[in-house]
């Protein structure tokens, strides 16, 4: 016996689930704590940010500094000045270090310059000294003229009158002629006796002095690594410096910037470092090989250039050097006085690699002590600890209180539904709880209870009153008990059995036989509609639908034959054409597929179509029911002439459709069609006058599978079999012809592609230089039409389709407006010179129509005096297009007759054109180098033309010899391939036939 289950109550329950939902929570938001990492990424976020600041500090810093160290133009300005004074005699370059009355006149001439440089860069001085002697290993050199001037605040507007500037070094005229005061330590020279002027001015001197020069002064500057103080000042400062040299490369003394360290710290404001302005800004100055390494383990400063921020004392321990070692995250920490500092370094790349002091490379360094950079995720972790516990605590109480509300109304219920259990003879009534839910569950199972003694006698009326006959069944596997309705056997037409000694087994066997020995039907979803035929001869439609319920199985049978019938109806009305009961257009399309899906089926197959040939006269004539009986008449033929497996449609007005299938070969199909054919021939409709109009069809056949295996193409075959019997000679039925269908979609093909580049304008115009005969200059262009389209750029193919779709005024107008916006661009983009004329192909028999012609002169007005008319259609002259030519605004009038020679234009066409240029058809001019006749026929027209003020031009020029015969003859123009093929952008003429004009002329002078 099994062991029964403990019964546990429901406040339990509530409560069990809602501390198991409280436990999860609490699991997931200390996971989610824990998986997070919260406090490990808000550290590193900090430490980021603080990379981020200092990287963008150091960027702007060295910005800063490499523009002010562009000194460039101020070198260039005191070496020209000194060249100038030099050739001048006044100013000997040689000893310009020797005394102050030596430099006085270039410093003159260069204070101007100094002082502009001083406003424009972000500095407090700029100064100059002077000397040719390598004073490091002289001791009679110790003091060397030069200038240092100052701005103390580079940040306030600049004074007009130079207020704000002093003088710390320059000789006593300089002061006078300057007019700036001198500050508290002004000396006239600069002292290299006192380390601090040294130490900015000698370096960079000696390096220069050492190397000779060798490279650029701005590859010899420096910035001071150590502050240094003029002597008798006590303000520190940096200072960048590059030698003075000449073009010939003499060394005479060096030019530079100052900046006070106050005016660099405040370029460093460490407020800027988060924590309270706890940070601290270092530029110090670190090994270039140190800096540089991927990734830096250990980074050594060597001095310190200047500082700001409170935690300075950290780089106090070691003076002026100290070392940043990797932690083995990468990053770059210092302990000091018991705490711990993280610090950014950020390179400054303030040399050229190969520079002399490219070693003493720059960095900045940015720190925050750690407690204050990372104060923030820790009071963010002590908070989410603080609302974990918190929420725990919350839930224990809420969900105690939660399951003691809940649980109340629940057990009050189940007391009284117990005691309604025990007296049964009464419907139960509840109390209400006030819990919506629970309310409508008590008032559902009083309803529920009331809904049962009456549910199965609403059931009984409602099928005794329904229209439709129903029965059913229940079969019970757990009792072994089976259910029908007492009609349920006669609607199935099967004999009545004993319902009581069913069983379940028996009944299911008898359900199969009766499935197997009926036709039926899938209806919606899984019911089936059975055919049923009874002994009186009717036939019903029966459909069952079955259902499986636990251990019950339902059947319900429906009467289902007006459903049925009407069905039949409608699929007929839609499948069938009313007026000759043939398929119509749908049905054939869904047969045809169906079959075509089976090729064993079809096997050779023929699909033919058919128009009738008298329909409209027939309804024109005696009215549209004699042209229905005409149709019908039809349709009646058809199917009394072709085999049963013959599918046969109506598939609109006088269309018809035929699809022979199932034949061994095209023979029998053949027989088929000339016995339909003899039928057609032999039937007729009689008229109301007793006349007989004689059925005549025109028809076309396309075979399966030797033209093709597909429905659509057999369709389109076909289809245009019938066509061309239609389009010859009526009333016969042709086979399909490939060649001839290929032939005309071909022709169709390029009919559309003509359209569509008529349509996008898919032309492109190239040129051809017309060249003067006299000097070999370009006289002219002509522009040569060329198709876009790879199957169509010849310009006859073009000209041929033109005319046969009647489109020829469509390529005037493209020619006329597209070849001289080509034009205008080679103008615009002085591609040519802009004095050259343009020929431009014409149509004899068009002309442009009066908008047409507004807009060309809207457009290209100030082309239009350059403009040479060119007729080339193959045609006889049209005099009303030609006078149109003439008259059109702002036309020049010139014309030119192409081709003169090859038939068409002949004398009569130059009577009536009158043309400026003749010119000669490349048939005349082609070989006239060694044909006499030829010759003669030029040397003719060119008398003639010379006579009449007009010009000749040879076309088609292909060699030299060619070239200097017409040159001989005393042709005005030449134009062909030996001068110059035509091409998209214009090209010059070639030098070869350039020269044969040239020799051509000299040997004639």
């Amino acid at each position: 016996m099994k062991k029964r289950k403990k019964e546990k109550t429901i406040f339990r329950t509530i409560l069990f689930a809602m501390l198991l939902v409280l436990g999860i929570e609490i699991v997931l938001l200390v996971s989610a704590l824990y998986l997070s990492n919260v406090s490990t990424r808000l550290n590193q976020n900090a430490m980021d940010l603080l990379d981020m600041q200092t990287s963008n500090r150091a960027d702007y810093l060295e910005s800063i500094l490499l523009f002010n160290q562009d000194l460039s133009r101020l070198s260039s300005c005191i070496n020209e000045k000194a060249s100038e004074l030099s050739a001048a005699q006044k100013l000997d370059l040689s000893r310009i270090g020797d005394s102050s009355a030596e430099a006085l006149p270039l410093l003159e001439e260069i204070s101007s310059a100094m002082i502009s440089t001083l406003r424009s860069k972000s500095v407090t001085g700029v100064f100059v000294a002077f000397t040719t002697e390598e004073f490091s290993k002289s001791s009679t050199v110790s003091a060397i003229p030069g200038m240092y001037l100052r701005d103390l605040d580079p940040t306030s507007p600049a004074s007009a009158a130079n207020d704000d500037l002093f003088l710390e070094r320059s000789p006593i005229a300089l002061v006078r002629s300057m007019g700036i005061s001198t500050d508290k330590s002004w000396t006239t020279s600069f002292d290299l006796t006192q380390k601090p002027e040294s130490a900015f001015l000698t370096p960079v001197f000696l390096a220069t002095w050492a190397d000779h020069g060798a490279l650029d002064a701005d590859n010899y500057g420096r910035w001071t690594i150590l502050p240094y103080t003029l002597s008798g000042d006590d303000r520190p400062a940096i200072a960048y410096t590059i030698p003075l040299i000449t073009s010939d490369g003499t060394i005479y003394g060096v030019v530079g910037i100052e900046m006070l360290v106050s005016y660099l710290q405040s370029l460093l404001p460490y407020s800027e470092l988060q924590n309270e302005s706890n940070g601290t800004y270092l530029l110090f100055s670190a090994s270039a090989a140190s800096l540089n390494s991927e990734p830096p383990s250990q980074i050594i400063c060597r001095t310190a250039v200047c500082s700001t921020g409170n935690g300075m004392t950290l780089f106090e321990e070691e003076k002026q050097a100290f070392k940043l070692k990797e932690h083995p995250d990468g990053s770059f920490w210092l302990r000091s006085d018991g705490s711990t500092y993280y610090v950014s370094v950020t390179p400054l790349t303030l040399y050229s690699r190969n520079a002399p002091f490219s070693d003493e490379q720059w960095a900045l360094a940015g720190t925050v002590q750690a407690s204050n950079l990372f104060h923030f995720s820790r009071q963010l972790l002590r908070i989410l600890m603080t609302a974990i516990v918190l929420t725990l605590f919350v839930g224990l109480v809420s969900s105690l209180i939660t399951s003691r509300l809940l649980a109340h109304p629940v057990s009050q219920l189940s007391a009284e539904v117990a005691v309604a259990q025990k007296n049964r003879e009464k419907l139960p009534t509840l109390s209400r709880t006030g819990i919506r839910e629970l309310d409508q569950f008590s008032q559902a199972i009083t309803q529920l209870s009331q809904d049962i003694l009456t549910t199965s006698t609403k059931f009984l009326r409602i099928m005794e009153m329904a229209s439709i006959e129903l029965g059913g069944y229940e079969m019970r596997f757990d009792l072994n008990t089976v259910y029908v309705t007492k009609n349920f056997f006669p609607m199935l037409n099967l004999p009545s059995e004993d319902v009581s000694g069913l069983s379940t087994r028996y009944f299911q066997q008898m359900l199969r036989e009766f499935d197997q020995t009926h036709s039926h039907t899938v209806w919606v979803g899984h019911s089936k509609v059975y055919e049923i035929s009874f002994s009186d001869g009717t036939i019903r439609y029966i459909r069952m639908e079955t259902s499986r319920e636990g251990y019950a199985q339902i059947g319900l049978v429906e009467d289902f034959t007006s459903v049925m019938l009407e069905r039949q109806r409608i699929e007929h009305e839609r499948d069938y054409d009313a007026l000759t009961g043939l398929y119509n257009r749908r049905a054939f399309q869904r047969e045809s597929e169906a079959l075509f899906e089976h090729s064993e089926v079809l096997g050779h197959a023929a699909l033919l179509m058919i128009d009738l040939d008298n329909l409209k006269r027939t309804n024109d004539t005696f009215g549209h029911d004699w042209g229905d009986a005409y149709i019908r008449q039809a349709g009646q033929c058809f199917i009394s002439s072709v085999p049963a497996k013959t599918l046969c449609a109506r598939i609109s007005g006088d269309e018809f459709n035929l699809l022979f299938y199932g034949y061994q070969s095209q023979e029998e199909i053949r027989a088929l069609l000339q016995n339909l054919s003899l039928a057609v021939s032999n039937t007729a409709l009689e008229l109301p006058s007793g006349r007989k109009l004689p059925l005549r069809l025109s028809g076309g056949v396309s075979w399966y599978p030797e033209n093709s295996t597909d429905l659509s193409t057999l369709k389109k075959y076909a289809d245009f079999a019938m066509y061309q019997v239609k389009k010859a000679e009526k009333g016969y039925i042709t086979e399909f012809d490939l060649e001839l269908f290929t032939k005309n979609a071909k022709e169709t093909e390029m009919r559309r592609l003509f359209h569509k580049m008529l349509n996008e304008e898919l032309f492109t115009y190239y040129f051809q230089p017309i060249v003067s005969a006299a000097d070999g200059s370009i006289y002219a262009y002509e522009a040569l039409m060329r198709g876009n389209l790879p199957a169509l750029t010849r310009p006859d193919q073009i000209l041929q389709l033109a005319h046969e779709e009647e489109c020829l005024h469509e390529i005037e107008r493209l020619t006329m407006f597209l070849s001289a916006k080509s034009y205008a661009t080679f103008l615009s983009t002085h591609q040519i010179r802009g004095d050259e004329l343009l020929f431009v192909n014409s149509i004899a028999s068009q002309y442009m129509n009066h908008d047409e012609s507004v807009a060309y002169v809207e457009q290209y007005s100030f082309l239009q005096d350059r403009i040479v008319i060119e007729i080339t259609e193959e045609d006889s002259q049209d005099l009303t297009a030609l006078l149109k030519k003439r008259e059109m605004p702002g036309f020049s009038g010139v014309f030119a007759l192409d081709d003169y020679g090859s038939g068409y234009s002949n004398e009569k066409t130059l009577l009536e054109l009158a043309p400026a240029y003749i010119k000669l058809d490349l048939s005349i001019i082609r070989d006239i180098d060694s044909d006499p006749d030829k010759q003669q026929i030029v040397e003719n027209i060119v008398s003639y033309a010379h006579q009449r003020g007009m010009k000749i031009i040879a076309e088609g020029l292909e060699t030299p010899a060619e070239l200097l015969k017409v040159l001989e003859l005393d042709v005005d123009l030449l134009q062909g391939y030996f001068l110059a093929k035509p091409s998209a952008v214009p090209k010059p003429v070639s030098a070869e036939s350039v020269a044969v004009i040239e020799h051509f002329r000299k040997h004639l002078a």
